[in-house]
């Protein structure tokens, strides 16, 4: 299939690639700084544990969901260069944005509603306290599911991502590129949905540690393709980039 799409001039791509490479290296040091509570605690003192870091929590988390935001313009960049209106390209982006809301959705329970409900009791009854705790363990199920689910729609977007690449093979460093998507793609996929883990700060780091080679892989091929003007093959010519 052919389409009629013009593919990001190479100061955008230049910006999408700084965009890209920059939000992940920061996104790292976010993860590495997020707040833990400790859960061998008695309750009243989790939830004291967890009002006193609301600040630290609400600053991590707003960071991490402007980056996320970020990564979602640079990556409509990087698929605009794939061609948009490719089938494959245009699964991507829905899956990556879907992932995106998803992570988003539980960064915004685990970053601002539970340290705001754990602030409102801390100095409740103790049977008030129970009640608290209880509610909170829901809501932390709920950011696990939230959060294993984006991850998983994200793998996704990676590997539809590395099948558009392996077809556009007049890109410099497209198959490249695209094998590190694979890996990226399928192992941390593999780990969520075959091993019975809780995400946590370290396993989040870890997993998105194998997605930043990803992220630092399409950075560089983004801007290889900026300085060659060889990158770029016009579909008249029987490129296959659009194809």
């Amino acid at each position: 299939m052919r389409t009629h799409t013009t593919p990001p001039l190479a100061s955008t791509r230049r910006r999408a690639a700084s965009a890209i490479a920059c939000t992940t290296a920061l996104a790292l040091v976010a993860l590495f700084h997020h707040p833990v509570v400790s859960r061998t605690v008695p309750v009243q003192e989790s939830i004291a544990q967890i009002a006193s870091v609301q600040m630290a929590d609400g600053l991590v988390h707003g960071a991490l969901i402007v980056m996320l935001a970020l990564l979602a313009a640079g990556f409509a960049v990087f698929g605009a260069l794939l061609g948009s209106g490719r089938p494959s390209v245009i699964a991507a982006i829905a899956a990556y944005a879907c992932g995106c809301v998803l992570v988003v959705g539980a960064m915004l329970l685990d970053g601002f509603v539970v340290p705001q409900l754990a602030r409102q009791f801390i100095a409740s009854p103790q049977g008030d306290i129970e009640v608290v705790h209880i509610v909170l363990r829901v809501i932390g199920t709920v950011i696990q599911v939230l959060t294993k689910a984006g991850l998983l729609s994200m793998c996704a977007a990676l590997l539809m991502w590395s099948y558009a690449l392996l077809s556009a093979s007049v890109l410099p460093w497209s198959r490249w590129c695209a094998s590190v998507g694979l890996v990226a793609g399928v192992l941390p996929a593999l780990i969520i949905l075959l091993v019975e883990m809780r995400l946590t700060p370290a396993s989040l780091m870890a997993i998105f540690g194998v997605h930043a080679a990803w992220n630092f892989s399409v950075a560089a091929m983004l801007l290889r393709t900026s300085v060659s003007s060889r990158a770029i093959v016009d579909r008249e010519n029987g490129g296959r980039l659009w194809g």
